[in-house]
């Protein structure tokens, strides 16, 4: 089985939007450049989240929606590529708005970046910031010792979905791509800790999932993410490589497929609302078949959560393919 994306995003590097993909893989080379470039990372990163820290939590966000938009309009090719994943994903919206909805995704992964410094707040219920809603009454996945799959997309904060599942009780394993900066890895692991799951690397993945899953407690995986090896389901109506391996655990293990979803609201407040499970459509189709249709079914989640609020969705790399977006759109045509 393919596996998935963190559960929890990657970081922002900075080395990345200020070297272009040539030097950066030259720069990367030698253990120097490496180094200073890691450090020029921290350094920055450290700042603005030590500036966040300070803020009121409503203050930091409202700021890192402003500080986001900014960015958006520095990192120009990095916005082509929202442009781009916008335009396929919503072939009805004009060019016009398409540029409204990039700036609302800048605005969104900066309120994100800046709520990284309070994440233990959303684990106190006390404080109110998550509606925690399930579709289900008194549904099974929520009773101590029952093992659950829990997929979500990269929308509104999507790290609040681990809090929701702290304060339910759930006992949850999310799959984390370690940075290429070990310094800030260290950073981000230590905001992540504070929201009650357990991060798990992605190179162990798959073992501790299944170990997780025979011990009655849930992975949690993000899979609207293009992913290298992955099978070819359709997104919005064009094939996007996605992992099964969400769906294939569920399956070996008998255990819920639940999708959950995350709405972000005025003052730095969520809805994370926990969908009823999947299930294929077709009972008696081999293991494989039925790992494709349920991603397939998550899939078509995905794109209704995203059609209702496409600001709040985090695609600031490419979601297909360069060929497919080069030929499914204008954007890259543009001088």
């Amino acid at each position: 089985m393919n596996r998935g994306q963190p559960f929890t995003a990657q970081g922002a590097v900075l080395a990345k939007f200020i070297l272009g993909s040539h030097l950066r893989h030259k720069a990367l080379e030698s253990r120097a450049a490496s180094n200073a470039l890691w450090f020029l990372d921290l350094a920055f990163v450290g700042a603005m989240a030590g500036f966040f820290r300070l803020l009121p939590l409503p203050w930091a966000s409202a700021t890192g929606a402003g500080f986001g938009r900014f960015l958006g309009r520095i990192f120009k090719n990095r916005t082509r590529h929202v442009r781009a994943n916008l335009t396929l994903a919503l072939p009805g919206k004009s060019p016009a708005e398409i540029d409204r909805l990039a700036e609302e995704v800048w605005g969104n992964a900066g309120a994100v970046f800046a709520e990284y410094p309070h994440l233990a707040k959303f684990t106190d219920p006390r404080r109110g910031l998550l509606r925690i809603e399930t579709v289900e009454d008194d549904p099974a996945y929520c009773r101590p010792g029952t093992p659950v799959v829990f997929v979500a997309a990269h929308l509104g904060n999507w790290e609040v979905a681990c809090a929701a599942m702290t304060q339910m009780g759930i006992r949850s394993y999310a799959l984390y791509a370690p940075l290429a900066n070990p310094w800030l890895d260290k950073i981000m692991l230590r905001y992540r800790a504070r929201l009650g799951c357990e991060t798990v690397s992605r190179d162990a993945g798959l073992r501790v999932f299944m170990q997780a899953l025979k011990n009655g407690e849930a992975p949690a995986m993000i899979i609207d993410r293009r992913v290298e090896g992955g099978k070819p389901i359709p997104f919005f109506g064009v094939e996007k490589d996605s992992s099964t391996l969400p769906a294939g655990l569920a399956l070996r293990f008998g255990a819920p497929l639940v999708p959950v979803q995350v709405e972000r609201h005025p003052g730095a407040r969520f809805t994370v609302r926990f969908h009823a499970p999947l299930v294929a459509r077709n009972p008696e189709a081999d293991t494989d078949a039925q790992a494709l249709d349920l991603t397939l079914q998550i899939h078509e989640r995905f794109e209704e959560w995203i059609s209702a609020r496409p600001g709040e969705w985090l695609c600031t790399s490419k979601i297909w393919r360069g060929a497919v977006l080069r030929a499914k759109t204008d954007i890259y045509k543009e001088a």
